[in-house]
């Protein structure tokens, strides 16, 4: 049988390599899947003798695996990726249940009847502060994420997964090709109050540059330095800053002092500044979707609406700091 240490050697690896064929037969699951398709998101496969699933993605949020890959170039079929695998749960629905397999499967690692002393041992802590869930590294790309009990902190799941970062503006934004985001300057402006306010993390030659209020300039500079999109590994370590993106990504309001409440999504907010949003509200209440799309992609902002623009995502996020913890999200 395959070790854990085989496993872990495989995160990460196309699902079409012949060490995963391997891996599949061993474990009588078939073949592994060629591709995803962007319906699907992910495929699973699970070994129910040994109590081991296996789970293969194409959107990963991870930069050796970004952008995902489409082999027919049709946007809709990608080469997919050994995510994650679930190596134990001690679960199956009422029921508790013992891990099948061997010992040799877990030499050199942490087995799921290990003592808590053990675990921590093996993921290195002294202070747990009452955590029931924990992560170790194993390599650059691969961590393990253990689960336990919060009565007697036995083991109740282990799964290794690809480490990944949080995606908050994807390629969909910022790529020309893609029709889906019909106010794209307004995200290149997005970049560029980023960038003038230092939250960005840049090799320092980047921050030498100057950064104009220019769409194609804006974006050149985001494929060479962010890979055309904004995750949170690209960030300053600042919570209120990732939740402030967070907040304008979508049709969300905050809660202003006086009690009332403010839209704070980044298109609107760029539709506004453009002078054009009582126009843009009536084609809206028409339900006139196609000429609403046509409109967007009309707006342009001059100099000083682009300055407008700038200063109103400065505004709106000193009055996001002022909200409480709770409401960021």
């Amino acid at each position: 049988m395959v070790t854990v240490h085989d496993i872990i050697a495989l995160m990460g690896q196309k699902s079409t390599t012949p060490a995963m064929a391997e891996l599949f037969a061993s474990c009588s699951l078939g073949k592994p899947p060629k591709t995803v398709n962007a319906n699907q998101s992910s495929k699973s496969f699970t070994d129910k003798a040994n109590q081991l699933s296996f789970s293969f993605k194409f959107d990963i949020t991870n930069e050796q695996f970004y952008p995902p890959v489409s082999p027919k170039n049709d946007d809709y079929n990608f080469e997919s990726y050994l995510s994650s695998v679930v190596l134990f749960s001690a679960s199956r629905g009422k029921k508790k249940v013992p891990d099948p397999k061997p010992a040799s499967f877990w030499e050199g690692f942490i087995a799921p009847d290990a003592t808590y002393e053990s675990l921590l041992a093996f993921i290195g802590a002294d202070d747990t502060k009452g955590k029931t869930i924990f992560r170790k590294s194993l390599n650059e790309i691969a961590e393990v994420v253990i689960w336990t009990e919060s009565k007697d902190h036995a083991i109740s799941t282990m799964e290794l997964r690809l480490k990944e970062s949080r995606e908050i503006f994807s390629q969909y934004n910022f790529v020309e090709k893609y029709t889906r985001n019909t106010v794209k300057p307004a995200y290149s402006l997005l970049v560029k109050w980023l960038f003038d306010h230092h939250f960005l993390l840049l090799p320092e030659e980047a921050y030498q540059e100057s950064l104009p209020a220019n769409h194609t300039t804006i974006l050149a500079f985001t494929a060479k330095y962010l890979r055309n999109h904004i995750w949170t590994n690209q960030l300053i370590a600042d919570e209120i800053l990732v939740s402030f993106l967070y907040k304008i990504s979508s049709n969300r309001t905050i809660p202003l002092p006086d009690g009332s409440s403010m839209n704070v999504y980044i298109k609107h907010l760029f539709i506004q500044s453009s002078g054009q949003w009582d126009a843009h509200q009536e084609i809206y209440n028409n339900r006139n979707f196609e000429e609403l799309d046509a409109f967007e992609g009309s707006i342009t902002l001059n100099e000083s609406q682009q300055q407008h623009f700038l200063q109103t995502l400065t505004q709106t996020f000193e009055l996001f700091k002022q909200i409480p913890k709770e409401d960021f999200f």
